[in-house]
């Protein structure tokens, strides 16, 4: 495998480092060099988190900042032409799929996104993605290398000595042009919470009756220094929450040590949002609740009465 070279690359420098210990743990790829990608804009600290997360190699880009999804493609072709990696692994963000599409397309380069594992093989690359809402894996092969994959924030692999990283500069030929102009940027109401990256999640579903009776929930989720998070319709068609909360297929997918599901029924939709949560606490007033096959500990009851009484046990 001498001749595997595998680049990482996300607009998110943590999930960089997520891709990173994955190249380096997955079946298949000993001995191969791993690299990764700084594109302008990135932090100024990048260079050194990447190499702590296992990169022997890092490609530092220079030129203006643009997160346009046609001028990061741009960007990664031209450092493909000077790599020549034989995978590329990028995170399967909103943006990043964008951009293993385009790259796919113009290099004519198999793709593949929406990767929870990754092993190597002398005949391609195998994966498996979640399928039917997340509710099974399928297991598929890319028969030939190079190749995109997309993998899923957080995938990655158990922690590694930092490498003494090799740093490789490199000017682009000329700026690439966006495709579409910018007229104007709006900040978004919330926006400032990356529940991804909770360790603690409380999240509240169609149970709570009224937006005024948030109080509690927000007093349970200070009394147990966790993030509050919330189902679809509270963000999408309620409005309660902005959708920096919103967990679920459509919305952010966590992975903390401790999720409380409070009010939540537990469809499948909201599932493939927390279904990979260390500690799963339910409370629900239906013992049938779908949520309760989920949960390593569930109490059925009234949410007005377990929610206090549980923020007060907790010195709340």
């Amino acid at each position: 495998m001498s001749e595997e070279r595998i680049l990482c690359y996300s607009e998110d420098i943590d999930l960089a480092g997520d891709l990173l210990r994955l190249a380096r743990a997955a079946p298949g790829a000993t001995g191969a060099k791993i690299h990764a990608v700084v594109l302008p804009g990135a932090p100024a600290d990048a260079g050194d988190r990447l190499a702590r997360a296992g990169a022997e190699a890092i490609h530092v880009v220079a030129g203006a900042a643009n997160a346009d999804p046609h001028v990061v493609a741009e960007m990664l072709r031209s450092l493909i032409a000077a790599v020549k990696p034989t995978v590329l692994l990028l995170a399967s963000t909103k943006r990043g799929r964008e951009v293993a599409g385009r790259l796919a397309g113009g290099l004519d380069l198999p793709a593949i996104t929406g990767v929870t594992g990754l092993r190597f093989a002398a005949n391609g690359i195998e994966v498996d993605r979640e399928t039917l809402s997340g509710n099974a894996v399928s297991v598929e092969r890319i028969p030939t290398r190079p190749a995109i994959v997309g993998v899923l924030p957080g995938t990655t692999g158990p922690a590694v000595a930092a490498a003494s990283a090799e740093r490789h500069d490199h000017a682009l030929p000329a700026a690439p042009t966006p495709f579409c102009e910018r007229t104007e940027v709006r900040a978004k109401p919330g926006g400032a919470l990356e529940i991804e990256k909770s360790d603690r999640v409380v999240t509240i579903g169609r149970g709570l009756k009224k937006k005024e009776d948030l109080g509690i929930i927000e007093a349970l989720a200070k009394a147990a220094r966790a993030d509050v998070g919330c189902t679809r319709p509270l963000a999408a068609e309620a409005g309660w929450l902005t959708d920096d909360h919103w967990i679920g297929l459509t919305g952010h997918r966590v992975h903390p040590k401790l999720y409380v599901a409070v009010g939540v029924s537990g469809a499948v939709q909201h599932l493939v949002g927390m279904r990979s949560s260390k500690i799963v606490v339910a409370v629900n007033s239906d013992p049938n609740a779908p949520i309760f096959a989920q949960a390593d500990y569930g109490i059925v009851g009234d949410l007005y009465q377990i929610v206090p009484a549980l923020t007060k046990a907790l010195g709340g």
